[in-house]
């Protein structure tokens, strides 16, 4: 995982920002943000300008880069530096995936689970994510959580690994495949307790979320907002494809 604070120059920053707020604006004034009540990951909703999805209570709305009425979000999306780091973290050069300007509202654990906030891993195989955060994130709103050193593929992991596979079968594409973890479990595993990642603004966090990882515990109705992007390799392409 890597974590790099100021990312962008000052004056860069604020346009990102100012732009990524205004299309979030636009966005809730023509479909404002609502609770969700029903257990669960949700079917994602199509927009004509992006999707929501929930997973439990917890709102996931995803909003397209407009190159043209959105320069500096399109100019980050498309920063070579984001490509070069998670070139590092898969060992491999991937085609590059749209970003999208990411929101996210939390919802009340107490009357409906967000099961992204049990700590899991989303594949079998290496998958980078980034979230560039363009407000700063609390431990009220809901940090990202990782297990330091969890993305290496140890003994210890391989086994859990084989054990969770036999258990739980193959699951069909229709099927969350996340394999979720108990701290009991990561410990038994030599792996130190997850970290909460609170951040400031103008900060871009990569992970491979073939580590352990979930979303912070955040208080109900509070915000995140981020420009996200994710890199992920087909596992069963012939080698060197």
């Amino acid at each position: 995982m890597a974590i790099i604070e100021d990312f962008l120059p000052t004056e860069a920053f604020h346009r990102v920002r100012g732009e990524a707020r205004r299309a979030v604006e636009e966005v809730e004034k023509a479909v404002p943000v609502r609770q969700r009540l029903e257990p669960g990951f949700s079917a994602p909703e199509p927009h004509p300008w992006g999707f929501d999805r929930f997973d439990g209570g917890t709102l996931n709305r995803f909003i397209d880069i407009d190159p043209a009425s959105m320069p500096a979000v399109n100019a980050l999306a498309h920063d070579r530096r984001v490509a070069r780091l998670c070139r590092v973290g898969l060992g491999m050069h991937r085609p590059p995936r749209r970003g999208m300007i990411y929101l996210t509202v939390h919802g009340d654990e107490a009357a409906n689970h967000d099961i992204q906030k049990d700590l899991h891993r989303d594949t079998f195989f290496r998958k980078m994510k980034y979230w560039y955060f363009l407000e700063p994130v609390t431990a009220d709103d809901g940090p990202f959580v990782y297990a330091p050193g969890s993305h290496r593929l140890t003994p210890e992991r391989l086994r859990w690994e084989h054990a969770q596979a036999e258990r739980q079968g193959i699951p069909s594409v229709f099927v969350d495949g996340a394999f979720r973890i108990s701290d009991v479990e990561l410990a038994e595993m030599g792996l130190p307790p997850p970290r909460a990642i609170e951040v400031a603004a103008n900060t871009l966090v990569i992970a491979d979320t073939f580590g352990f990882h979930r979303r912070g515990n955040a208080r109900p109705g509070s915000r995140r907002l981020s420009i996200y992007g994710q890199k992920k390799p087909w596992p069963f392409a012939p080698v060197g494809a």
